[in-house]
């Protein structure tokens, strides 16, 4: 009856670690997702997660909405929006539409901001993902190498190197 897959029609309240659990593995939910104790592995919701203050989070996080108040080590993919409280952590990088950083949370990541008005028109499709790896896969052609050194004329030359010296490309 109950094969961990989300049946049409069920809905409920959603997932809650408590704050004395530690839960090692994949929780996934279709309704919301609170945790409070601590969770190695991966956390997906299709609606919201909440990180709370006393939660521990390491490894990638998945949902519409997130909202961290607690430590997050680990990625995580807001595709809608991503809040980070006052007592927040998180080491890892982000992907969100909407971010909102409060005073006294902590980011250390890089952060990727979707466009707010991606369609499906915009989207990559299969055929252009496979022109773009095709692309990738041929040779490309060495860059040209730049080396900038201080142009001084011999006669004028002076002791020290000029404050503002100009510069020559060479091939």
């Amino acid at each position: 009856m109950f094969e961990g897959v989300a049946q049409e029609g069920m809905s409920g309240p959603g997932t809650v670690v408590g704050s004395n659990v530690k839960l090692t593995g994949t929780i996934s939910d279709v309704n919301d997702i609170t945790i409070h104790g601590t969770v190695e592995g991966e956390v997906v919701s299709d609606k919201t997660v909440v990180i709370a203050e006393t939660a521990s989070v390491k490894g990638p996080v998945t949902a519409q909405v997130v909202s961290v108040s607690g430590r997050v080590n680990g990625s995580i993919t807001a595709h809608q929006k991503l809040e980070l409280l006052p007592t927040g952590q998180i080491n890892g990088s982000i992907t969100t539409k909407d971010l909102n950083i409060k005073s006294g949370a902590s980011f250390n990541g890089k952060c990727n901001m979707t466009d707010q008005h991606d369609s499906p028109a915009t989207q990559p499709t299969d055929a252009s993902l496979k022109k773009e790896k095709a692309k990738s896969e041929t040779p490309a052609e060495e860059p040209a190498k730049i080396v900038a050194t201080p142009k001084v004329e011999a006669s004028k030359q002076p002791e020290t190197v000029p404050a503002t010296p100009t510069f020559e490309l060479e091939d």
